[in-house]
């Protein structure tokens, strides 16, 4: 029986559509202005589609772009991708608590599905991972983009091989953190450039006294030679493998520079347009390097849904542990956000639209 029956309300005349709780973008900006917190109908399943009552449900730097209007997504529109939560629909999934990340809920791509930052979603039964016993919704949550975006750079887009050198820029944000933990995991060495060294971190290149950490930052402002010498030091003079680039703008060209020759990198943020750096294309054929864009957005909700079935018995052996995770209830939504626009310092922060 579908656990929705006793919500259903009536009216003089007739039955009405069960609601739920929900945060809604209604406008683009920060997010007192763009989110409200509104009931709205309880979506239903179509073929192939699953309920999923959402327990937890993180907040992304993505989800801040969204409500400020800088993705294009129609609206109104109910946003997030992070969940963790369990499947309330009839059928064979019924029953079974599921985590995973929507790559673009709640956005203008593809199907333009509404997202999680609600007491329900619907989703594709291809979507669904079972979820860690050994993860509380919260942490199941809370690992959701960052790591399955680390995973996808480094083991799909990069093919980070045991004994290899990973220079990871932003080492100490969310997807940092993440990547730092999957490479230890996979036998390689993370060499960490941000502005705090994150724990445990034994490589770090630490750019504080510059502040060479903000998108915001002029290339100019710091010399991509110190950072390459640093690599080279920690690397006998090789460079490195590979390179995750997390940050962009001032960090991109110094991580391109420290490459060995033949190296691999992935990048996941470009910073502002004015702020980008620039490498001749002649030094990156010279030197033979492998330069790959990686917009997670684009990518196929199943192959996502593999990723965190990949990533499920790394944190049930201990391998992988889940971030720290700051919860609020959905009505607070806002705070949340305006907690992770502020800058959360490593922290996921986690709404909870099953409880209230």
């Amino acid at each position: 029986m579908n656990t929705l029956t006793s919500n259903t309300l009536t009216s003089s005349e007739g039955p009405v559509a069960p609601q739920m709780d929900a945060v809604v973008m209604e406008a683009g900006g920060p997010p007192a202005q763009s989110l409200a917190h509104r009931s709205v109908s309880v979506p239903e399943p179509g073929l192939g589609e699953v309920l999923v009552e959402v327990h937890a449900a993180a907040v992304n730097p993505l989800d801040i772009a969204n409500a400020a209007g800088l993705l294009g997504s129609p609206l109104p529109m109910i946003p997030g991708g992070d969940f963790a939560g369990v499947v309330v629909s009839d059928g064979a999934h019924q029953g079974e608590e599921v985590w995973g990340s929507g790559p673009a809920l709640g956005m203008a791509v593809g199907e333009k599905r509404p997202g999680t930052h609600a007491r329900f979603v619907v989703l594709p039964e291809t979507w669904l991972s079972r979820k860690p016993e050994c993860l509380t919704m919260t942490e199941a949550a809370a690992v959701g983009r960052s790591h399955f975006t680390a995973w996808q750079a480094l083991i799909n887009s990069l093919e980070l091989q045991p004994g290899e050198t990973v220079l990871i820029t932003g080492g100490s944000g969310l997807v940092g953190q993440a990547a730092t933990a999957i490479a230890r995991w996979r036998g390689a060495e993370p060499i960490v450039v941000g502005r705090r060294r994150p724990a445990g971190v034994e490589h770090f290149i630490d750019i504080s006294s510059t502040g060479a950490g903000s998108t915001d930052l002029n290339p100019t402002d710091i010399n991509p030679t110190d950072i390459r010498e640093a690599v080279l030091d920690l690397t006998d003079g090789r460079g490195a493998d590979t390179a995750l680039d997390t940050v962009g703008g001032a960090l991109s060209e110094p991580a391109i520079r420290s490459l060995r020759s033949g190296g691999r990198m992935a990048m996941i943020a470009a910073g502002a347009p004015d702020r980008q750096a620039s490498v001749p294309v002649s030094e990156i054929i010279s030197r033979q390097l492998h330069l790959t864009g990686l917009a997670t957005v684009f990518l196929d909700g199943a192959d996502v849904a593999h990723i965190f079935d990949q990533l499920r018995p790394l944190f049930e052996r201990g391998f992988l542990v889940p971030p720290a995770a700051k919860t609020w209830p959905l009505d607070d939504a806002v705070q949340a956000y305006q907690a992770v626009l502020d800058g959360s310092a490593g922290i996921k922060q986690v709404l909870l639209p099953a409880v209230g």
